[in-house]
Formats: C-alpha cells, sequence, structure tokens
C-alpha cells in the first residue's frame, strides 16, 4: 500500500484503555497508514459519535469502526448489534480488535463481509500489520 496515494480514511476507534490507544496511534504511525482517528471510549459515545449526537453533532462519518468488545456503559457487542440493525450504519465497515480470543463469531451479526475481527497483540510488527488490514478493509468496505 503506498499511503501517500490514498485520500485519509476516518476511523473511529471505541477503546476504553488509554494504553492500548496510544499502541494503537504508534501503530498507525508507523505503519504510514493515512488515518484520522477519533476516539471515544464507550459504547454509549459511540453511537453518540455515529449518530451526531450530544457533543458528536459535527462528527465526521467514519470509513471504519474499530470496536473493543470490553466496553463500560454500552458493551461492543451491543455496539455491533446496533449498528448493524441501522441502514446508514451497517454499511460502514467494523474491525473488531478485542482480548477476547474465542468470540470472532461476533462479526456473524453483521453484513457479510463488513466485519473482521483481531485479537489485541503486544507484538508491534503484528499490530502494525493489523492496522494495514483495518485500512485496507476501510478502502474496499470488504
Amino acid at each position: 500500500m503506498n499511503a501517500s496515494s490514498l485520500a485519509t480514511v476516518v476511523m473511529l476507534l471505541v477503546e476504553d484503555n488509554p494504553a492500548d490507544v496510544v499502541f494503537l496511534r504508534e501503530a498507525i504511525a508507523a505503519a504510514g497508514a493515512p488515518l484520522s482517528v477519533h476516539v471515544v471510549s464507550d459504547g454509549a459515545e459511540a453511537m453518540d459519535f455515529l449518530h451526531r449526537e450530544s457533543s458528536h453533532a459535527n462528527a465526521p462519518r467514519p470509513d471504519v469502526v474499530v470496536l473493543d468488545l470490553n466496553l463500560p456503559i454500552k458493551k461492543g457487542h451491543e455496539v455491533l448489534a446496533e449498528m448493524a440493525a441501522d441502514t446508514e450504519l451497517n454499511t460502514i465497515p467494523v474491525a473488531v480488535l478485542t482480548t477476547s480470543t474465542g468470540e470472532s463469531c461476533v462479526c456473524e451479526m453483521y453484513p457479510p463481509g463488513r466485519c473482521l475481527y483481531f485479537v489485541k497483540t503486544d507484538q508491534f510488527g503484528k499490530l502494525k500489520e493489523i492496522v494495514r488490514q483495518i485500512t485496507d478493509h476501510a478502502t474496499t468496505g470488504m
């Protein structure tokens, strides 16, 4: 992928762990991924962002949502289910990035080909590859 030839991709990162946010931002920078990252820390705020409500009235429509499953207030499963049921939102590609190793079937509730599942890693090289895959997913939608 040649990052300079791609338009900037808008990513909504739904992650409650600040260390994971920093680590992912570092991987994005190192991968040269053309991403503009917006971060929310719980599922309820993610839905506000996606619906452009409350403090997110001027939020851009994301090209991809990176979603942790283990979130406060509203769990990632609930966010994914709400997005899947909403015809305005279920066209947005989703990448589940979580510590849960056995829940890849969660993507089955989303339209086919629009949800990818990744297990979080502490290996920087692997995270950069995940970022590349998420960027490709955002630009192709599949």
